[in-house]
């Protein structure tokens, strides 16, 4: 293959110095979901290598991923998706955002992009990683089928809330914070402006890690923005009331954990319960970042994916 790693294309960020690549043009998928509702996939890459698929976080879209899309599109065949109700994808009514169509819909993409008889590494951030672990309980026989491998980037097997670090505090008090978090998630459906000085703080302060560059806020911000109402509203409900631990014991494929130490979201004792769970963890990475390591160590989350699939390949030659 290729040596990897090379962003030739950037676009800057408001503000000096800092840059965020471009990846290179993809093919628009459509893909229907098991309830109908029809998912936004872009495919990179030829079709003669490897695939890796890209899972993205709650408020989040595809371009979340555009690092590990613009090192990894060159040697492997990229796919990524906008989760219903974000980006491009269909927004359906409320009652239709749930762990089974996370999983629902990771099963349909999974269907639709990765060729007969070849295996993906799959990879999946914050809710994308539950979205994953969710999929490998609903549907354990596709696990072998369709995943060579899978890494779990900065995300939790459940119980957020009592895990997040600036929700920390006495029980009473956080339970306090957690009936506080229900009762504000129907502003979570309200419009949301496209620019707001005050959500760029807190998206500073809570998922960018503090050693990172601010400005990458501002691209966040402008992600955030564009999510529906109804997938706020929708997924949102989903991660506060999240209050299981999904067992990651089905994903029977080589697992890869990362976790960032400075993540307020998901802290690092989160992977690390997700990695103990785990039936082949190939490794715990823990990288200096906040909650937005693919961002914030790009090359470094890139490597691990490169490696997983690097290694899928050997094994099959």
């Amino acid at each position: 293959m290729a040596r990897g790693g090379q962003l030739r294309s950037f676009r800057r960020v408001r503000g000096e110095g800092q840059v965020l690549p471009v990846p290179p043009p993809g093919r628009s998928v459509d893909v229907r979901s098991a309830d109908g509702t029809r998912l936004a996939v872009t495919v990179h890459g030829a079709d003669d290598v490897p695939t890796i698929v890209l899972v993205h976080g709650i408020l989040c879209a595809t371009d979340f991923w555009r690092f590990q899309i613009a090192d990894l599109a060159g040697d492997f065949r990229v796919v990524s998706y906008d989760h219903r109700g974000h980006g491009r994808s269909e927004a359906p009514r409320a009652g239709n955002y749930s762990l089974d169509h996370l999983a629902d819909d990771l099963s349909a993409v999974l269907a639709a992009t990765v060729p007969t008889g070849a295996r993906a590494v799959i990879a999946g951030h914050s809710m994308g990683g539950i979205a994953i672990l969710a999929w490998a309980r609903r549907y354990p026989d596709e696990v072998e089928r369709y995943a060579s491998a899978a890494a779990l980037v900065n995300t939790t097997s459940g119980d957020i809330l009592d895990n997040v670090n600036f929700l920390r505090g006495p029980t009473a008090l956080l339970r306090t914070r957690s009936r506080l978090a229900r009762a504000a998630l129907p502003a979570a459906r309200l419009p949301m402006p496209r620019r707001l000085p005050m959500r760029r703080l807190l998206l500073t302060r809570v998922a960018i890690g503090a050693g990172a560059d601010p400005r990458l806020a501002y691209e966040l911000d402008t992600i955030i923005a564009g999510t529906s109402a109804r997938g706020r509203g929708g997924y949102g409900a989903l991660l506060v009331r999240m209050d299981a631990t999904i067992d990651p014991a089905a994903l029977t494929v080589p697992t890869a954990v990362i976790a960032g130490s400075r993540d307020r979201i998901t802290p690092v004792a989160s992977a690390q319960a997700i990695a103990v769970g785990l039936p082949q963890l190939t490794a715990l990475h823990e990288f200096v970042t906040g909650h937005c390591g693919p961002w914030e160590e790009p090359a470094a989350v890139s490597g691990v994916l490169r490696g997983l699939a690097s290694a899928s390949t050997a094994e099959i030659a």
